[in-house]
């Protein structure tokens, strides 16, 4: 249609304030706007858009045929009419003021998407959402404006479906109060944030949003830049789980189990993390308290001295209230003042102070240990100045290991009275009596038999004193096995191997002392027709340890050493010097007989505070 002349009037032959005379007035310009508008009309009607050109004064003097049918009026009928007539009444005025202010900037070309709602009233009352572009025609009072007009219904239910999603998957993050549930972009800020996120860590989300990741962390770690490596770790993997100590806004901590888990585009593009955070502070605390009270009791069970299990039961309750130091103190068996005998913790010199465990703040916990209505002793829990106040949980926590310790102390007192009336001292009573009496007699008896049998020229005799004198022998060794404690059968029913593993089960049993058995069952076999004498070898070795080493773990090995068989018993008892005369006695002086009589051989090393280290070699 270029260059070809106008086929009808540009405006209607209509009276009013749109005539040819007024036309006339607008001047050459604003003709030729409208003169190049009609030669491209087909272009105009061909595009997606309707257009719509208006005067200064806002008078609709064009428009295109996609405006026709988007606002249902003829072109005609708008000609002339003032561009609020396809504005909703209730943005009329707001439209007026819009548009006044739009010539006031200069007119300024506005592309689409401004972000502004603009609705068009079609000729059916129909309030259609659209998007406007602007751009002047011309200059001055006699420019005009074209507006490009797009139905955005489309885009707007498909906004508005968005944002009711984005509203309903809020309230469903919102009504998750017990997982903080938030988005991390891919700086490792917080993008997002629920109540869930705020019951937890103590946040507004106007305060933490925006904020790194990091101020959730322990300065610790922090400091080994777990925050950086835990996003590293989920944008390569596509997943992060943890579990650790993580800080709320008030600087408290608590345990938190911990997902992140990488978010990309349909590109592969990394668009952020979500996480999820569990407060599991409650059930840390409660599996570290059935560990503590387990670690406890096996400790008393394996026959650990009480100032062992004390110690532990100091140690445990700091780490289980996270508390700077412990001290656990008991009365003196004398003058009833408390003294320590348990301290864990830092500055432990200051911890140790006595005189402070009855004073109560709330950086501290003091709990009696009591028994049976008896008080054993004061186990107290603290914090220095600035540090975390201890509340109710804390004086639980505190209250059970109070309990254990009570344990510790009525068991390591009834283990003492135990063995002091041990059955191996009555024994060893016995066996002294048996000693220094009965064995003698016999064996001057034995003697004098053996000069008579000497002197006595019938061979006969000589030969009846001789068998009266190997039965002599033999009743004097059956009553050292009774000395070393033997008890008939031992062996019935048994190899030695079980005899020998049995035999150090009774000296752990009925001694205290923690027995560890390596026996090798194959020179086990080969001893089987020594099996007597070894077991009596062992009995003797153990009688030692368990009555003079004052020790509290034993190990028993029977082995192979370049054909021989090597029985081992050493221990970390207070040991002695073998060259003072001390430590030989009797007990030793039978087991070199007895080894001896096996043709074998007995090496004893031994040190003061050292332990001692028994060993006899038989041949296999």
């Amino acid at each position: 249609m270029r260059g070809r002349a106008p086929t009808r009037p540009l405006v209607p032959p209509q009276a009013g304030p749109w005539d040819l005379a007024a036309e006339s007035r607008m001047g050459g310009l604003v003709s030729r706007a409208l003169e190049v508008l009609e030669v491209n009309r087909g272009v105009l009607n061909a595009l997606p858009d309707g257009i719509l050109v208006a005067d200064r004064r806002g008078r609709i003097v064009f428009c295109s045929k996609q405006l026709e049918v988007l606002s249902g009026y003829q072109e005609a009928e708008l000609l002339g009419r003032p561009l609020e007539a396809l504005v909703p009444p209730r943005l009329q005025q707001n439209h007026e003021q819009h548009r006044a202010r739009y010539h006031q900037t200069g007119m300024p070309v506005r592309a689409m998407g401004s972000g502004l709602k603009i609705y068009l009233l079609s000729k059916g009352g129909k309030e259609i959402p659209v998007d406007i572009a602007l751009a002047p025609l011309g200059a001055g009072d006699n420019s005009l404006v074209l507006a490009a007009v797009r139905d955005a219904t489309q885009r707007t239910r498909v906004e508005q479906e968005l944002r009711e999603s984005r509203e309903r998957f809020q309230l469903l993050l919102d009504g998750v109060q017990d997982y903080a549930i938030f988005m991390v972009d891919p700086a490792g800020r917080v993008a997002s944030w629920n109540s869930g996120a705020e019951r937890i860590k103590g946040y507004a989300a106007e305060e933490i949003l925006g904020q790194p990741i990091s101020v959730f962390y322990t300065p610790e770690d922090v400091r080994r830049r777990l925050p950086e490596r835990a996003l590293r770790v989920a944008a390569d993997k596509g997943r992060f789980q943890t579990e650790g100590w993580r800080l709320r806004k008030d600087g408290s901590r608590f345990w938190a189990e911990v997902v992140i888990t990488s978010l990309r585009d349909p590109g592969g593009s990394l668009r952020g993390f979500s996480k999820i955070t569990r407060d599991a502070t409650e059930r840390k605390r409660a599996n570290d308290r059935t560990a503590a009270i387990t670690e406890i009791a096996q400790a008393l069970l394996a026959g650990s001295s009480s100032e062992a299990v004390l110690q532990l039961v100091a140690r445990r309750a700091r780490e289980l209230v996270d508390a700077a130091f412990a001290v656990l103190a008991v009365p003196d068996a004398v003058t009833g003042e408390l003294h320590t005998a348990a301290v864990d913790g830092k500055d432990m010199e200051d911890a140790a102070d006595v005189r402070s465990l009855d004073s109560e703040s709330e950086l501290a916990v003091s709990v009696p240990v009591v028994a049976e209505g008896r008080s054993l002793g004061v186990l107290r829990v603290a914090n220095r100045a600035g540090g975390t106040a201890l509340g109710a949980a804390d004086r639980q926590v505190v209250e059970l290991c109070a309990s254990q310790a009570a344990v510790a102390i009525e068991y390591g007192r009834a283990r003492d009275e135990l063995r002091r009336l041990d059955l191996m001292e009555e024994r060893e009573r016995i066996g002294r009596e048996l000693h220094d009496g009965v064995i003698q007699s016999l064996f001057a008896v034995g003697m004098n038999l053996q000069a008579a049998a000497m002197r006595t020229g019938d061979p006969e005799l000589e030969q009846r004193i001789d068998g009266s004198v190997v039965e002599i022998d033999r009743a004097i060794r059956d009553l050292r096995n009774y000395i070393f404690g033997l008890r008939p059968g031992i062996l019935a029913d048994r190899q030695l191997a079980q005899a020998l593993q049995k035999l150090a089960a009774d000296a752990e049993r009925e001694s205290g002392v923690t027995v560890v058995t390596h026996i090798d069952a194959s020179v086990a076999a080969q001893l089987a027709s020594r099996a007597a004498d070894v077991v009596q070898l062992l009995r003797e070795m153990l009688s030692n340890v368990t009555r003079h080493a004052g020790a509290t773990t034993c190990r028993v090995t029977l082995s192979e050493e370049q054909d021989l068989a090597l029985l081992e018993v050493d221990d970390d008892g207070r040991g002695f010097d073998p060259k003072d005369g001390h430590g030989g006695g009797q007990g030793l002086r039978n087991l070199r007989e007895r080894t001896a009589s096996l043709g074998g051989s007995l090496a004893l090393e031994s040190e003061a505070d050292q332990g001692t280290t028994v060993r006899i070699r038989i041949p296999l």
